[in-house]
């Protein structure tokens, strides 16, 4: 038997089935050389015996838990054979996303890649949300790319049966002691018609897709902005996209929905170097912010958000009771909650400097959303995902607009934005 899925793999397994905006974490790495295609060949190779070798299994006994099982099937690489003109890189990494990937049927990742017109090489690697995270993603590419062994978790789970007893227990106990506390709690009442009651969704005009960018910084000119005004490079990013998010007024007040990073393993560490799994290890916290708020403020309100329970699921209702009930009854309970009108997601270091020789000179990730239709890009409240990492002497900064009027809209408004902090970007 294989791994179960989490309450979080359950949600963007739900997306990736049509229920709510279709999630595919993207890597692009750039180097300055013509990588030769048998290389991706054989990465590829060792991608498919690693972490990312797996697909899901639903079971047949209701109550049990879907489960990751090791699939190490994989789609050879798709390479374009003329090159690509170095200004229309996104637009060819938004294209690369549109590769179907399969967490079911398998494979769930794919990698594309085409050559630039100054000789050097882009390489797209997606990878549906339900196998792994961003942190994933980009460990499990690192380790192919240095040959280091890194095979698929061979835990050995419980059977279907006892997987289903276990959980339906769990719910029964989790949702009685709920019910009880609404009884006698006013407060938890008011808790779960708040979660329940739909949150005004604003409508955009339909759009064939969201629009992206992508910039990067010099880390001294970044963690100096940051360090003069008090802040840290993190509250520094979530300023600079609570700024995007509110590029209609100005004046309004913002709350940013920021994935924490919960691995045991690296708590105390910003850096991809130390995860050792790929699974969507996150929760959510909520950070408000007014156009007057500071980046020292914005740090205590991280600070203090990080050490309080993260976003759950309310009154005090077990969240494995999503995984027990329907497929859309499921979604209908756990969409809109943590939608805010923005999200970051501070991915951390991330260390790949080479590969086969070939010098890495740029890598940027994000999560981009293939095959939306229009009612899905309107469905979601969140106006700019912003998505920040580093490697070596860069910070690359990923955005995803779902506002924009188009990708070089985006570019000069974040490019603009970022001015205002004392920032000079790079776009792609």
């Amino acid at each position: 038997m294989g791994v179960r899925l989490s309450v979080v793999d359950e949600i963007f397994l739900w997306t990736h089935s049509g229920l709510g905006l279709p999630i595919v974490m993207q890597g692009v790495w750039r180097t300055d050389s013509a990588v030769d295609p048998r290389e991706l060949e054989q990465l590829c190779v060792r991608v498919a015996s690693g972490p990312l070798g797996r697909r899901v299994r639903r079971p047949r006994i209701p109550g049990a838990r879907p489960e990751f099982v090791a699939d190490p099937r994989h789609y050879p690489p798709s390479f374009r054979s003329d090159p690509v003109a170095a200004d229309d890189v996104v637009e060819w990494a938004d294209a690369a996303a549109l590769i179907s990937v399969d967490p079911e049927r398998g494979p769930g990742w794919r990698i594309a890649a085409t050559y630039d017109s100054s000789g050097g090489t882009v390489v797209s690697v997606t990878c549906s949300h339900v196998l792994a995270d961003a942190r994933g993603l980009i460990g499990a590419l690192r380790d192919a790319m240095q040959h280091k062994p890194s095979p698929p978790s061979d835990h050995t789970g419980r059977s279907d049966i006892s997987d289903a007893l276990s959980t339906v227990g769990r719910v029964l106990r989790g949702t009685s002691r709920a019910v009880g506390g609404l009884i006698v709690s006013p407060a938890r009442r008011a808790e779960l018609r708040g979660f329940t009651t739909p949150a005004a969704v604003p409508r955009r005009s339909a759009r064939e897709r969201a629009t992206t960018a992508i910039l990067e910084v010099d880390r001294g000119q970044w963690d100096a902005a940051a360090a003069s005004s008090g802040g840290t490079p993190n509250s520094l990013f979530l300023a600079c996209v609570g700024e995007l998010a509110r590029a209609e007024n100005k004046t309004a007040p913002v709350t940013l929905s920021v994935p924490m990073n919960v691995r045991t393993t690296d708590r105390n560490d910003n850096s991809v170097d130390n995860d050792h799994s790929v699974d969507n290890s996150v929760a959510m916290v909520a950070i408000p912010l007014a156009p007057s708020t500071s980046l020292a403020q914005i740090r205590r309100l991280c600070r203090d958000a990080f050490e309080a329970p993260p976003m759950s699921s309310p009154a005090g209702f077990p969240a494995e009771l999503l995984q027990v009930v329907p497929d859309r009854l499921a979604h209908r309970l756990a969409d809109g909650p943590g939608q805010r009108d923005a999200l970051c997601s501070n991915i951390g270091t991330v260390d790949i400097d080479q590969f086969e020789g070939h010098r890495t000179s740029g890598l940027a990730l994000r999560a981009v959303h293939p095959g939306a239709s229009a009612a899905q890009l309107d469905s979601t409240s969140t106006r700019v995902s912003g998505y920040l990492s580093r490697n070596n002497a860069t910070y690359t900064l990923s955005l995803v607009s779902f506002e924009s009027a188009d990708n070089q809209s985006l570019r000069t408004s974040a490019c603009n934005t970022l001015e205002e902090f004392g920032i000079s970007a790079r776009p792609w």
